[in-house]
């Protein structure tokens, strides 16, 4: 299960990969991995790296394509979006979050920041390797819809507690 915890106020939304009812948590992996067919798996982990990012480094570059998918695997990262003003926290993110995905699937910059709030262990596969097996794997894409749209669930929950919390305005 992928926690995000609102910074603003302290609250936890938990979050699934597929829905309300599996956890990542339970399936030993990540929320991209939970909802993938064994060989898929295997053939993705040929391509993974592992890394240990030292607090305060970053995943992700709000507009800056990444060359990787990232898995976090241990550790919590804090995700942000630039202002003009300086950081907006939007949350901390634990183990099993994917980011990046959606960067490497549109091929469009990341709208956030990702910051390591701790020394985390990070698994990495190259986005033109991650990619290739997607393209290979047409089932896989399925998996990638409920990783986005569970990122898109999170987004919306985060607005309508930002709307929640602005005073009212007549239209």
């Amino acid at each position: 299960m992928t926690t995000i915890t609102d910074r603003n106020v302290g609250n936890q939304f938990n979050f699934n990969a597929m829905n309300s009812i599996i956890s990542v948590a339970n399936a030993g992996t990540n929320e991209l991995y939970a909802s993938l067919p064994s060989e898929i798996r295997e053939e993705l982990e040929k391509h993974e790296s592992h890394v240990t990012m030292a607090r305060g480094q970053r995943l992700l570059d709000c507009g800056v394509l990444p060359k990787q998918v990232m898995i976090l695997s241990s550790g919590t990262v804090e995700i942000s979006v630039p202002s003009a003003e300086g950081e907006i926290s939007l949350g901390i993110a634990g183990p099993g979050k994917v980011f990046g995905m959606r960067a490497a699937v549109s091929g469009e910059g990341p709208e956030i920041d990702v910051t390591t709030l701790e020394n985390c262990e990070v698994t990495v596969i190259p986005a033109p390797e991650f990619l290739n097996v997607l393209q290979n794997n047409p089932q896989m894409y399925f998996a990638v819809a409920k990783v986005l749209s569970a990122d898109l669930k999170i987004a919306d929950q985060l607005i309508r507690n930002c709307a929640r919390r602005a005073p009212a305005r007549r239209i």
